[in-house]
């Protein structure tokens, strides 16, 4: 049944989760140990120092601090949990949700009279399961998922982490203990207990004591999750432990932590000045701890036996980095369990930063000391010229308190296209530190919100005194380098997250995210150009037909799809034909570094950054006739399963060229969806389509004929999969585009003040009409090549990047299908929501591993991507597995299944392994960033529409999603929108009284660019 406006909207608030909140939901109870109270006392401050830490002088510096109230009732059923889970979190088009005692703005300074901190904990990043696909459940056993040993992300009881004090660098090491529910139970180094939601620490020692040594302190404590006012804080036992239960544990603790000061004190002057050992001199750069230790204290400080250093050693490694402000930065991308990486800044960065730090505090001191001199001082003289340009800006740009400029007003136009600018007045190089330390600052957030370096930029802001009525932070260095000139007005900062190459400043083009080891090799490197190594085997596919299903202007085309007759008239072949860039591309040149180091092409409004060159994928390798391809075929029946599979190399001849509103349209038999649009701006350029593209009305019965045998065995492949206990969701969502009449993204010149003399369209659009049941005819057959892929090598010992589930023997997903999901299955095979949130938390997140293996999720026996190798750096090194597996076969006329040599081929298992990690925590962050680029780009257009009146919108209306009464917000989605928001609950309304899916006219209060968030006021309540 399709869903149309405004049914769409609704069906928008009301029946879709996403799976990363679904993961997280927070089922709330009591919790019953040993100790009916708790005390909430301070985390002690620690400091590197000699000598062995004793467990009495750990408790002599914590202090004991209020006694919290008594804990709630509450009903734990998981129908209540659910009911706890939607009042805390945040709708799927919510952005981050707020802190639970304050109301922090994203990205602001903290400290301890920010937000109260009384025993307060937080443990860097969330975790989130994998998104492949979106979509959940198997039938399987727990034996058929993976073990993937200390390289898991997860916790298991015994293993050592550091917990860091939420507004201090205060740090504590605990024991995990066990999961109850999603909460995390840890005992720490001072004997004491916390609970907290999963995530990641930023250190970890895997079995740093064996699990049973846990056992014994388990009945003293909370055996429920505990509510969430008593998370990340130390609590103290009230029946303390018998000291042969907690003390061996405290004792390795503070055994460990002495043994790391004792290993810092004998080499403080490696450890003080690794940065300088380790960073490039003009390019962020990142490596592992382990690859630090290596490079930094090898020759001064023992490895252990195995030839490593030892976890002591990496620690106080790992506590000297991050006690430096701005020299390395812990990736918060889910992964740091799992080897994760350092984000190391550059020797120039933080020189230049240091170079403004000793400016700024010599003003302060002349400030006070000696303000007769201030008008020679350099921070003095920048603010003056600052102030010019900053006004000469507001004559034909207004200023908002939006974190974005409003848009142009003038009639002068330059010599050049708006988008590039015209250079207005020189940057003198006198500026030019004050406006990369205010880049570093709010593009780049090279230093955390703790550090006192935020205050320096404050400082700057004040002295050019334009911005006395709003708060000095972030948002307001972000606004005032627009108003110098310095960045465009429409910039966002997804770029500077990515750390894309020639972005504002401080990123260097090339190769921006090298490990230090590549510093200066890159430049000595070939591309990595070569003949088809591959050509004698490939198959000349003929007039068979291959459909490429994408958007008009798609540039690069990685699959089609074909399917064959057998003598079976139920059963065909489908072919997956895939682009085949790997049989033309070294696995060692400058291509494949590129695309190694940036993971996968990276997708913002404004601009595409490709992890190959364009001209190599587009005139040779972007699926097209007479193009090479690698193609995965299956023969498969129209219940959707897989008889039978094979690779072939092969060259294609007849494409037809689709968009999938065409597709939908014959498919489905209607006609095609309205778009509902709203645009600021001037009229859009047309966008010509990248190649000749058909028509339904073109569609000939032979590709009717195929087309509607593909869609027989999609919809068969999807039941399949949902019979196996699969629980998909597609919900609906806006999309935002962004025109500049057709110029393309160059990098503007840098010496000078820019004025923009236009602004680029952007239009905010969905659907009218939306069938959740459409899961997509592409992405199914994209499962069966990942399916075909797995098979392939798995049966011939070739290592590449699996999508596995792994094991954690303390869940048991299994159990809990057969025993709960299976049962609540109703005629229609529909699972209720507590029930699809409770399984999936029962599900470990999924990770790439060279070890084949279940994916829980798809309810696969086995997931390898492959039919994206012009973008994403995983499936090209798939490719160049499967291309020299081939050519061995093809060599010794004979199959490999049963192979366990390696020789043949380019990438070892111990690589690939070396590598995972890194595309893991790469994927991740690219997902993240453009999806902040497309808010960003949602709320630009909510400026120009709502304050500057652009566009006329439509009557607000807002559902409800979730309910915080601690802030006094509600979480939820604009439905005539479709974007998501946060509601302020007005004085005098009992927030108990809202329900989920209450409707309510608002009108925006608060826009935030910089921030990621739409804040609306409530007008008056909409009756159903």
């Amino acid at each position: 049944m399709m869903l149309r406006s405004p049914q769409l909207r609704r069906q928008a608030t009301r029946s879709f989760v996403c799976w990363k909140c679904i993961a997280k939901s927070r089922p709330v109870g009591t919790f019953q140990g040993k100790s009916q109270r708790s005390v909430v006392t301070e985390l002690s401050r620690r400091h590197f120092s000699g000598g062995k830490t004793s467990l009495q002088e750990v408790h002599s510096n914590i202090e004991a601090a209020p006694e919290p109230p008594p804990l709630p009732p509450i009903n734990s059923t998981l129908r209540d949990r659910l009911r706890e889970w939607e009042k805390e979190y945040a709708a799927t088009y919510v952005m981050t949700p707020l802190p639970k005692e304050s109301n922090v703005r994203r990205g602001a300074v903290l400290n301890n009279t920010t937000r109260p901190q009384p025993g307060s904990f937080q443990i860097e990043g969330e975790e989130d399961e994998d998104d492949d696909f979106n979509l959940a459940a198997p039938i399987f056993d727990r034996d058929e998922l993976v073990d993937v040993g200390n390289r898991r992300t997860f916790l298991l009881p015994g293993d050592l982490v550091e917990l860091l004090a939420a507004g201090s660098r205060q740090q504590e090491l605990a024991i995990f203990v066990r999961h109850i529910d999603i909460q995390s139970q840890f005992y720490t180094m001072s004997g004491r207990w916390v609970h907290r939601s999963d995530k990641h620490p930023l250190f970890y020692v895997p079995n740093f004591v064996e699990g049973h040594e846990v056992e014994a302190i388990k009945e003293f404590l909370p055996q429920q999750a505990v509510p969430m006012e008593l998370e990340d804080r130390l609590h103290s036992f009230e029946i303390v432990p018998p000291r042969n239960v907690g003390s061996p544990l405290t004792l390795k603790m503070t055994e460990f932590w002495a043994a790391s000061d004792a290993a810092y004190q004998k080499n403080a002057s490696r450890f003080d000045n690794v940065h300088r050992i380790v960073a490039h001199p003009t390019r962020f750069t990142y490596a592992t701890l382990e690859e630090i230790a290596q490079r930094a204290l090898a020759g001064f400080v023992p490895k252990t036996k195995d030839g490593k250093f030892s976890p002591e050693v990496l620690y106080a490694l790992h506590r000297s980095m991050l006690r430096d402000d701005i020299g390395f930065r812990a990736q918060l991308g889910k992964t740091m369990r799992a080897g994760g990486e350092y984000e190391i800044n550059s020797i120039g960065e933080v020189n230049s930063i240091n170079q403004v730090t000793k400016f700024v505090r010599s003003y302060r001191e002349e400030l006070v000391t000696n303000p007769e001199i201030l008008r020679s001082h350099p921070l003095t003289r920048f603010a003056i010229y600052a102030r010019e340009l900053i006004a000469a800006s507001r004559q034909t740009r207004q200023y908002t308190p939006y974190g974005v400029i409003g848009p142009y007003s003038g009639t002068e136009q330059g010599d050049t296209h708006y988008r590039y600018g015209q250079p207005y007045r020189p940057i003198p190089s006198g500026m030019m530190p004050f406006l990369r330390f205010l880049e570093s600052w709010a593009c780049l957030e090279s230093f955390g919100r703790y550090s006192s370096l935020n205050g320096i930029g404050s400082t700057i802001l004040r002295a050019i005194g334009t911005y006395d009525d709003v708060p000095l932070d972030k948002k307001t260095a972000f606004t005032a380098l627009q108003e110098l000139g310095a960045i465009a007005p429409w910039e966002n900062r997804a770029a500077y997250e990515l750390r894309l190459p020639l972005t504002g400043r401080r990123l260097a083009p090339g190769l921006f995210t090298g490990k230090f080891k590549d510093n200066g090799e890159a430049d000595q490197l070939d591309y990595g150009r070569r003949d088809d190594i591959l050509k004698d085997l490939r198959k000349d596919w003929g007039d068979v037909t291959v459909y490429c299903i994408d958007d008009p202007t798609a540039q690069e085309l990685d699959d089609g799809v074909s399917v064959e007759c057998t003598e079976n008239l139920e059963e065909f072949w489908v072919h997956i034909h895939t682009a085949d860039p790997s049989s033309h591309l070294t696995s060692d040149g400058l291509g494949s570094l590129r695309a190694e180091l940036l993971t996968e092409n990276i997708y913002l409004e404004d601009r595409t950054v490709t992890m190959l060159n364009s001209d190599f994928f587009t005139t040779e390798h972007s699926l097209a006739p007479g193009r090479p391809c690698l193609t995965f075929s299956a023969r498969m029946n129209l219940n959707g399963e897989v008889l039978e599979s094979t690779i072939t190399p092969g060259i294609i001849r007849n494409v037809v060229n689709m968009s999938y509103e065409v597709l939908k349209e014959f498919t489905s038999g209607m006609q095609l969806s309205k778009s509902i649009s709203y645009v600021v701006g001037p009229d859009e350029a047309k966008i010509e389509p990248t190649r000749p593209m058909i028509g339904l009305d073109q569609l000939t019965e032979i590709h009717k004929k195929e087309i509607g045998i593909l869609d027989k065995i999609q919809h068969g492949r999807w039941k399949y999969l949902g019979d196996r206990g699969g629980a998909f969701q597609r919900p609906p969502k806006s999309s935002v585009s962004v025109s500049f009449a057709g110029a393309p993204w160059k990098k503007s010149p840098q010496g000078d003040s820019l004025h923009y003399y236009g602004d680029p369209t952007i239009r905010l659009s969905f659907d009218e009409t939306y069938d959740p049941k459409d899961l997509g005819l592409v992405a199914c057959f994209m499962l069966v090549a990942a399916e075909v892929a797995g098979r392939f090598c798995s049966a011939r010992g070739i290592p590449i990047p699996y999508r596995v589930t792994p094991f954690d023997p303390e869940r048991d997903p299994a159990d809990f299908f057969r025993k709960v999901y299976l049962p609540a299955r109703d005629e229609n095979g529909e699972v209720p929501l507590e029930i699809q949130m409770e399984y999936t938390r029962q599900i470990p997140a999924v990770q790439p591993s060279t070890t084949p293996g279940r994916h829980v999720a798809l309810g696969m026996d086995l997931v390898a991507r492959c039919t994206s190798p012009l973008r994403r750096f995983s499936d090209l090194i798939t490719h160049w597995q499967i291309g020299a597996t081939l050519l061995e076969e093809h060599r010794l006329g004979r199959s490999l299944v049963g192979n366990t040599s390696e020789d043949f081929l380019p990438f070892s298992k111990a690589r690939i392994d070396a590598l995972l990690p890194r595309i893991a925590l790469r994927e991740k962050l690219i997902a993240q960033g453009s999806a902040h680029a497309s808010r960003s780009w949602a709320i630009m257009f909510l400026v120009r529409a709502w304050h500057f009146k652009q566009a006329k919108l439509p009557p607000l209306r807002f559902s409800i999603r979730s309910v915080n009464p601690e802030a006094r917000q509600c979480g939820g989605v604009i439905e005539s929108l479709l974007v998501g928001a946060q509601m302020l609950i007005p004085d005098g309304m009992d927030p108990e009284e809202l329900k989920l899916e209450d409707l309510f006219e608002v009108e925006i209060r608060e826009l935030d660019v910089w921030g990621l968030k739409i804040i609306v006021d409530l007008v008056r309540r909409i009756d159903p």
